[in-house]
């Protein structure tokens, strides 16, 4: 009995021991993003109850690393649910990776989802083609939100989601948006502000907003009088019937935006 008690004495010694230092890692990890990651039963699938293990002891990284290549395989093979679960896996493990969000989603709203539309062989009708289509683009969609809840001040991921809401979801309004934040963020690009007004110009019912930005934009100089700026507020002054003496910019109004932005 007074073994027992010594034994278990000794552990709860340890334990007390072990508290500042657990606490510290806690507070640590939480620093670092990991405890809003969960390494749910997915996670514990695809590595292995070996990598798994390796997970939790600290070689995330790495894990995350060999996670990746299997995507890559996935990739190779046209294996859309299987590069899914493996980049979700991969994420989890390096939330603050931000390049893991930003490939996750690309790979799947572009490779994935253009994959499955031109695919005729294994899916003959057009109709569920598109359908697949569009939820591959949702699932890239949800990888760059769930991206930012681990990286809020990223522009580089803030900026994808506007260039997927632009150009795949044709959402101009929240694309729109999204490059607001992005132009917000630090070592945000230049031209964020400039497709802002691009994607909110866009927008029907919202051509007067579009207008005040992009005329506020030229008005700061040379540097933001790009071909595309031009285009668009002039196409924007003849629509909003703005007098000719107010007019910054009115020349003839090509057909279509230029290419250069």
């Amino acid at each position: 009995m007074r073994k027992v008690l010594l034994l278990l004495g000794i552990v709860l010694s340890l334990g007390v021991l072990k508290l500042p230092a657990e606490h510290a890692l806690l507070l640590e990890q939480k620093r670092l993003g990991f405890q809003m990651a969960r390494l749910h039963l997915d996670v514990r699938s695809q590595l292995g109850q070996t990598g798994f293990v390796a997970a939790l002891s600290g070689f995330r990284a790495l894990m995350a690393d060999i996670l990746w290549i299997r995507a890559g395989t996935a990739f190779d093979q046209t294996a859309w649910p299987r590069m899914q679960l493996l980049l979700h896996s991969a994420t989890q493990l390096q939330p603050r990776a931000e390049m893991f969000w930003e490939m996750a989603h690309f790979h799947m709203a572009y490779d994935a989802a253009t994959s499955v539309r031109l695919d005729e062989v294994r899916e003959p009708v057009a109709a569920l083609r598109r359908k697949a289509e569009t939820e591959y683009i949702h699932i890239g969609e949800a990888f760059l939100k769930a991206g930012l809840v681990f990286n809020p001040d990223s522009s580089r991921l803030w900026e994808r989601l506007g260039t997927l809401y632009g150009n795949r979801l044709h959402d101009h309004a929240a694309a729109a948006e999204a490059f607001l934040e992005a132009a917000k963020r630090p070592n945000a690009m230049g031209y964020l502000r400039r497709f802002a007004g691009y994607e909110l110009a866009q927008v029907p019912g919202r051509e007067q907003e579009a207008y005040q930005q992009l005329r506020a934009l030229y008005l700061e100089g040379d540097s933001q009088r790009l071909p595309n700026l031009l285009k668009y507020l002039a196409q924007l002054e003849q629509k909003l019937a703005v007098p000719t003496a107010e007019r910054v910019y009115s020349p003839k109004i090509a057909e279509e935006p230029a290419a250069v932005r």
